[in-house]
């Protein structure tokens, strides 16, 4: 599978809504980083190895997200990554979350590398920066 390819089904639940049964924006976040997490995977990598030392962390230092329109209890939402750049330590995945054709969440994140006995930042790693160029690369052979 492409990198490009990568899409996700995701069925809101009650659990991810707020008292009016629209989307609580924080739950956008949680889902992000479970695709995250498989989009990791998909390339070979995981956060486990993140947690245990055998793949440099790469927390989040920023987020954003742009809601569209409403999500609601019930809806589908079709997720897949949008866009992504890369830096020397840092990288930001952009997701798009449909309904139907129409986009109902934008979401960015960045995450940065880092040293985690000295808390700064260092260079990607190789092994993540190459599936980072190649999700790139897919992305780009699409426009």
């Amino acid at each position: 599978m492409k990198a490009h390819e990568f899409t996700e089904h995701f069925v809101v639940r009650l659990s991810h809504t707020d008292a009016a049964g629209v989307m609580f924006y924080p739950k956008a976040f949680e889902i992000e980083e479970e695709l995250f997490e498989r989009w990791l995977e998909l390339g070979g990598m995981s956060v486990r190895q993140m947690l245990d030392g055998t793949l440099a962390p790469t927390p989040i230092v920023h987020c954003e997200g742009d809601y569209r329109l409403p999500v609601r209890v019930g809806d589908r939402l079709t997720v897949r990554i949008l866009g992504i750049e890369v830096g020397r330590s840092g990288y930001t995945l952009s997701w798009r979350f449909s309904l139907g054709e129409a986009e109902a969440v934008a979401v960015r994140v960045k995450r940065v590398a880092i040293d985690p006995k000295a808390g700064t930042s260092i260079e990607i790693p190789v092994t993540l920066r190459t599936w980072i160029e190649r999700t790139q690369q897919d992305l780009t052979s699409l426009r």
